[in-house]
């Protein structure tokens, strides 16, 4: 439904802002500014619903007034340690109960929260520990081995360890002491042990109590690193104000949602922007119940839907194809979910409709980048949502699309890049004045780099990421609308289109593609396919079939590793 009580509101020229008719009723055109530091999204969780569940871990609950009463607790523990207020802290932890505690513990010493992904490599975090300047670490025990080959490498003022098993129900905890503390390598060796802090004695420390210091929203709370798939991974700098921000604005979305009745499944890893702020501070702001678990697995995925019902589901196209795809996913439960956002990646339409036809719940697209919170546009729940379209600039965002070349405004339709405006966007780069200057207008526009149009009527549509377009020639080719096409394919599960340059300058289209389980395909097959629906110009000269396409630890396809790989095909050949 249209709403035209927030359209007519906004400040400001409707034709700027066509969208705002297209919102859903009850989203607003703005919302207030935060005048309080993020951690006061946990407070006032607390204190208007202290008995509502705040976490569901494998059968273990914290409520939200425990949930706050950790958080300070740890945070008293870390002040009475040493942390100082702007001291970046590493939280190098899966989805489980500690990382929620000690994210907003951290913020509540005024220190900075550096998010590392527990995937990466003792190389990966070596890079972001010195550019963060960051000295200490908060740590799954069973990643001791890492932390042993960092200490190589760089010198760690405190490692702080927590076990996996902390916050399991007791019945589970004493199973995962018998059956696979030593077997999967949770105990840190003792010389190791001794030398490090301890989450849970850190915490008793904390009983005490601490000063804590006073925080300010403009204050810096959490570097978060870019994917580096195009170049080296750099910090986007958010303020508590960014971050609270873009929490309340992706709330804000989800009109209808009850605050403290809902419950939101969180497979997306908080330490990506997209978990970080749709699945634990969208959370929090809802007063929700975050269903954690640390690792994406199916059977794991769909007994935690059975078991803990949830209503809200923010994900990437890659799971809800995996679910797509389980014999008898109804007998899971799913018809509780409601509403589902899905991110970081083009959402196919056929993974839309197969997903929605199981569930029953309503599956949109949005978009967002790490250097904006990350959350800039969604398609409408409940109203009008447009296939293969990113949607609507949430509330208090503004969006346009430039020229390319020139950077001039472009009229609807018009491909260019696509620019964004809010109180969402970053400080900037941690430590790179001149990577910040380039990416922000000089009046608050932050570039994109991705390639876009918007229609008459406000709804935004990604073409390709501006250094994944391909350049055949005199033709710019956009890989989604091949992807597209492919998809289509009964008997495509994935895929993934690059161009692959020569040294004379020529670019071969080629198209990767993961077929579903039990089919098979030829290449003949796949070109006759895509000759009935392409033109000549946008056709792959080569198909190849893998078993998986590579992705990031958020499920984004890496088209630079695909390129890559064929490169050294070709020089071995």
């Amino acid at each position: 439904m249209r709403n035209q009580l927030s359209a007519s509101s906004f400040t400001g020229a409707a034709a700027e802002r066509p969208w705002l008719a297209f919102y859903d009723e009850g989203v607003p055109a703005e919302i207030s500014l935060p005048t309080a530091p993020l951690p006061g999204l946990l407070r006032e969780a607390a204190r208007r619903f202290p008995a509502a569940p705040a976490i569901h871990f494998y059968g273990r609950t914290l409520t939200y007034a425990e949930l706050e009463a950790e958080a300070m607790r740890f945070a008293a523990g870390l002040a009475r340690a040493g942390i100082e207020p702007g001291e970046r802290v590493v939280v190098l932890l899966p989805n489980i109960p500690q990382a929620v505690i000690c994210y907003y513990g951290v913020l509540l010493t005024g220190a900075v929260v550096v998010f590392s992904n527990p995937l990466f490599d003792a190389d990966t975090l070596v890079y972001q520990m010195r550019d963060a300047q960051a000295d200490t670490i908060i740590v799954l025990s069973m990643f001791h081995e890492l932390v042993q080959a960092v200490g190589q490498q760089f010198a760690m003022r405190r490692v702080i360890y927590t076990n996996l098993k902390e916050y399991l129900p007791r019945t589970q905890r004493y199973l995962f002491t018998m059956l696979r503390q030593e077997r999967e390598g949770h105990r840190v060796p003792e010389e190791e042990a001794r030398r490090a802090l301890w989450m849970s004695h850190l915490l008793d420390d904390g009983a005490a109590g601490a000063r804590l210091p006073d925080l300010r929203p403009d204050q810096p709370a959490v570097i978060l690193y870019t994917s580096g798939t195009t170049g080296e991974a750099k910090g986007a700098l958010h303020t508590h104000r960014s971050l609270y921000a873009n929490a309340i604005q992706a709330s804000s979305w989800f009109v209808g949602a009850e605050p403290g009745q809902e419950r939101v499944f969180c497979p997306l890893p908080f330490s990506h922007s997209y978990g970080m702020t749709t699945c634990m501070n969208l959370s929090v702001a809802l007063s929700a119940a975050m269903i954690l678990l640390p690792t994406f697995e199916t059977q794991n995925v769909l007994h935690a839907i059975k078991r803990e019902k949830p209503t809200i589901f923010p994900g990437v196209p890659p799971m809800y194809a995996t679910l797509n795809e389980v014999r008898d996913v109804r007998k899971y439960g799913l018809s509780s979910l409601k509403a589902c956002l899905s991110g970081a990646a083009p959402l196919p339409v056929e993974v839309q409709e197969g997903f929605e036809r199981i569930t029953r719940a309503r599956l949109v697209e949005g978009y967002g980048l790490t250097e904006a919170g990350p959350v800039t546009h969604a398609n409408p729940l409940w109203g009008q949502r447009r296939a293969g379209s990113i949607g609507l600039p949430l509330p208090s965002t503004e969006a346009k699309i430039v020229d390319l070349k020139t950077g001039a405004d472009l009229s609807p339709r018009a491909i260019g890049e696509l620019l964004v405006r809010g109180p969402q966007l970053m400080q900037g780069y941690w430590r790179r004045p001149v990577e910040t200057a380039e990416v922000f207008t000089a009046d608050g526009w932050l570039r994109t780099g991705d390639a876009a149009l918007m229609t008459a009527e406000g709804y935004f549509q990604v073409i390709e990421r501006k250094k994944e377009m391909i350049v055949a020639g005199t033709y710019n080719i956009y890989p989604r609308d091949v992807e597209e096409v492919l998809y289509e394919h009964p008997k495509i599960l994935e895929a993934a289109v690059v161009g692959v340059p020569h040294e004379d300058g020529d670019t071969d289209i080629k198209a990767f593609v993961v077929l579903r389980q039990g089919e098979r395909a030829t290449q003949d097959e796949v070109k006759d396919f895509l000759a009935e629906r392409l033109s000549s110009n946008t056709l792959p000269t080569s198909i190849e079939f893998r078993q998986a396409l590579p992705r990031s630890p958020i499920g984004k396809v890496l088209r630079r590793v695909l390129i890559e790989d064929t490169k050294a095909a070709g020089r071995r050949t």
